[in-house]
């Protein structure tokens, strides 16, 4: 039986640590990090780092099997996007880090990130900024558990949904939660594509 809710503190660690197994085989983290031995650290700062932010300042919902994180969605409210300088530098120090052991990589991911950034949805919306299933679980219908609450959330207050992936297997999944591809473009001339999509009021 899956339980659907907020995440507590102690379980961002997990989160972080599963959405690094989740999107291990993603086109854009393969073309920052190729090499597999330090994929799962980078992603782990990535992603715990996204994860502290949305969980301090939106919403974080975790997917609980036998006391185990085995997904999550990590959701920011209208308003909360793109962070403000301080909530920049607390979601870049970590990834920072890696610096010395990737430093190439590091490059790679902030130029893309800018990218990404730059084409933004700007109107006022709940922005879906990572949702990630235990590649063991998926096809299970957990994503679409986990996504229901930041919809749910967007409806009550009138407002529309906006987020970004990197798979186009992924485009169908989200059109049936009621989110439609807006724009496909390549955020770096050298990286992968990556789709934007918005779920309508």
């Amino acid at each position: 039986m899956v339980e659907i809710r907020e995440a507590g503190t102690a379980e961002i660690k997990a989160v972080a640590a599963t959405m690094a197994r989740a999107f291990d085989d993603s086109p854009v983290t393969q073309w920052i990090m190729p090499t597999d031995r330090l994929r799962p650290i980078a992603l782990r700062a990535f992603f715990g780092a996204a994860a502290i932010d949305a969980h301090r300042h939106g919403k974080v919902w975790v997917a609980i099997e036998a006391g185990a994180v085995i997904g999550a969605s990590v959701w920011l409210p209208p308003r909360l996007y793109p962070p403000t300088p301080k909530r920049e530098r607390a979601t870049l120090f970590p990834i920072v880090r890696l610096a010395p052991i990737a430093p190439f990589a590091l490059m790679r991911a902030l130029k893309y990130q800018n990218g990404v950034g730059r084409r933004h949805l700007k109107d006022e919306h709940w922005y879906l900024g990572t949702l990630g299933v235990e590649p063991a679980f998926q096809g299970r219908g957990i994503g679409g558990q986990l996504i229901q609450p930041g919809i749910a959330s967007a409806e009550e207050e009138g407002m529309p949904c906006y987020l970004e992936t990197e798979k186009i297997r992924n485009l169908p999944f989200y059109g049936r939660y009621g989110f439609k591809v807006t724009e496909e473009f390549i955020p770096t001339p050298d990286g992968p594509p990556i789709w934007a999509m918005t779920r309508s009021v």
